[in-house]
């Protein structure tokens, strides 16, 4: 019962769009902070890093992340538009 349900969510998540755009953002943030947690316990990565270094640096990744979502929203719009002439 449970693989069905698993089954059914899978295939919820692949044929609807916005959701599936979510899942994968979810699950690339997801394997980055485990990229990060990994390189942290095996190498001491950031862990120079002061509180005022941490923010600096989430406030980079969220400018970043701003700009690929603005980089994507254009290019959608363009395809949708060279698309429908």
């Amino acid at each position: 019962m449970l693989i069905i349900i698993l089954i059914l969510v899978v295939l919820i998540v692949a044929f609807v769009p916005p959701l599936r755009q979510w899942v994968l953002e979810e699950l690339k943030e997801l394997s980055d902070r485990l990229l990060l947690l990994f390189l942290q316990v095996t190498s001491r990565f950031g862990r120079e890093l002061t509180k005022d270094g941490e923010s600096e640096q989430k406030l980079w990744r969220e400018q970043r992340l701003r700009n690929i979502r603005g980089l994507a929203l254009r290019a959608r719009q363009r395809f949708e538009r060279s698309s429908r002439s």
